[in-house]
């Protein structure tokens, strides 16, 4: 009698098994890392973007509206910085001056602007100091004052005031500003608001903003100091915004 054949079984030995385990181990822990640190890249670069766009936007904003400021408008108190954005500003021809006597008519020459829009406006001729622009009791030699109505005459508008006024003194270059509310940048709890609205966030400085007053050699300038910083991320800003108009 023949011996029976067995047929061979194939298969994977356990030392086999164990190195295909040990290598699957190592490529999911390279790959897991591969994809940790790729987030984690992905996810920084997304934070310092927009921690970099955040600032460029708030600083741009407030530079802007800076170097627009009535001169002499500007006031730190704390944390925050306060000033009156100009809207239009023209030349005028005759304004009441102490010693005259008082009068609600004002002369400009005319610009281009919508008559409407101006009602809503305040008059002001050379503030020299933020008491000008900002007065604890109202009179009627305050250099602001409420506009009730114009009229056009020829290239001139003939503008009439709420009340008599008088005004304190000329302006040298006889200019006259419009204006209307005042600004307020705050920054609290980290935040920067303007008027209260938040323009951006993650900011930590001690004294953001420091007016440095005008003199006969140079004009008015704004220092801003602002340090954006998230998840480690620093962007710093040191600004310095000269307010160019001059009474």
């Amino acid at each position: 009698m023949k011996p029976l054949m067995r047929n061979k079984s194939s298969g994977f030995t356990l030392i086999e098994l164990i190195v295909v385990i040990v290598i699957l181990g190592v490529l999911a822990a390279s790959i897991s890392s591969f994809i940790k640190f790729g987030t984690q890249i992905y996810t920084e670069t997304t934070a310092r973007d927009q921690l970099v766009s955040s600032a460029r936007f708030a600083i741009e904003r407030l530079n802007r509206e800076v170097r627009n400021a009535l001169p002499n408008s500007l006031i730190v108190s704390g944390n925050c910085l306060k000033f009156t954005p100009i809207i239009e500003s023209t030349i005028y021809t005759d304004i009441p001056v102490t010693p005259e006597i008082t009068s609600d008519t004002i002369n400009v020459i005319r610009f281009d602007e919508d008559i409407a829009n101006i009602g809503h406006w305040k008059a002001i001729v050379y503030p020299l100091a933020p008491d000008d622009v900002y007065p604890i009791i109202t009179s009627n030699d305050d250099k602001v004052h409420d506009i009730a109505s114009i009229v056009t005459i020829g290239d001139e508008w003939v503008i009439t005031l709420e009340n008599d006024v008088v005004f304190a003194e000329d302006s040298p270059t006889q200019r006259i500003y419009f204006i209307n509310e005042s600004v307020e940048y705050c920054l609290l709890d980290n935040t920067l608001t303007r008027d209260g609205t938040k323009m951006a966030q993650d900011i930590y400085n001690a004294n953001p903003f420091e007016v440095i007053a005008s003199t006969l050699q140079r004009n008015a300038m704004v220092q801003i100091h602002l340090r954006f910083e998230k998840n480690g991320e620093q962007v710093t800003f040191n600004n310095e915004v000269q307010v160019l108009n001059v009474p």
